[in-house]
C-alpha cells in the first residue's frame, strides 16, 4: 500500500488526489468497508448489551471528593436573574461605562461637581427627618427642616451626578421610602429604596 492510499484511508486527502492505480485500489477498499458496514447495520445488538453496559457503568469507582468538586465547579448550570435586578445591573454597567470612558473633546465632569436636589417628606408629628443614602453611607447626615411647622420637611442636598439610592430617616429610627420617587429598588431587608438619577449640569 503506497503512502497516498494510506493517507486517503486515514481521511487525510481526497480521493481525487490519488493516481489512477491508487484510485482503483481505493474503490476496492471502499466497497469492502461498505460491505462490513452493511453487515454491521443489519445485525441488531443483543438484548443483554444495554443491561451489561449500565452494570459496567454502575460498577465504576466513585470519583474522589476533589474530582467531584472540580466537576461541580466546571459544570454549566442555569442562573435565574429577576428582571428588576437585571435592569439595575444593566443601568449600573452603563453608568460605569459612561463615567469611565475617556473624555470627549467637550467639558469633563469634575469629581467635586455637585447638584443641589430638593427633598421633601410629609411627616406630621415627627421630631426630626433626615435623608440617608449611598451618598453618605446611610448615616442620615443630611437633615431636613419643617420651617412652617406644617409637617412638611424639606431641604436641599448636594449630590454628585449619578444614580443614587436613598430613604428618609424619621426620628432617628423609622425608615420611610419616598412616596414621590419615580423609581424604586429592593434593599434586601424587606423594604424598598427610592432611586434618584442626578444629571450633570449643562455646560
Amino acid at each position: 500500500m503506497n503512502d497516498d492510499l494510506q493517507r486517503y484511508l486515514d481521511g487525510e486527502m481526497p480521493r481525487e488526489g490519488l493516481g489512477a492505480e491508487s484510485q482503483a485500489e481505493a474503490e476496492a477498499w471502499d466497497r469492502l468497508f461498505g460491505t462490513f458496514q452493511t453487515a454491521i447495520d443489519s445485525v441488531p445488538p443483543p438484548p443483554w448489551l444495554e443491561a451489561k453496559v449500565m452494570a459496567d457503568i454502575e460498577a465504576l469507582p466513585e470519583p474522589n471528593p476533589m474530582r467531584r468538586f472540580f466537576d461541580w465547579l466546571t459544570s454549566p448550570r442555569p442562573v435565574r436573574v429577576s428582571p428588576l435586578l437585571a435592569g439595575l445591573t444593566a443601568a449600573a454597567v452603563a453608568l460605569i461605562l459612561l463615567v469611565g470612558r475617556p473624555s470627549a473633546p467637550g467639558p469633563a465632569v469634575q469629581e467635586d461637581m455637585v447638584v443641589y436636589i430638593q427633598f421633601a417628606l410629609e411627616a406630621p408629628g415627627a421630631q426630626s427627618v433626615a435623608v440617608a443614602g449611598d451618598f453618605d453611607g446611610w448615616e442620615g447626615s443630611h437633615l431636613l427642616e419643617d420651617v412652617d411647622g406644617d409637617g412638611v420637611w424639606t431641604g436641599r442636598i448636594p449630590l454628585q451626578p449619578g444614580v443614587h439610592a436613598y430613604m428618609f430617616l424619621v426620628d432617628g429610627s423609622d425608615w420611610i421610602t419616598d412616596p414621590r420617587a419615580q423609581r424604586y429598588q429592593e434593599d434586601g431587608f424587606g423594604n424598598r429604596n427610592a432611586v434618584l438619577a442626578v444629571a450633570a449640569p449643562a455646560a
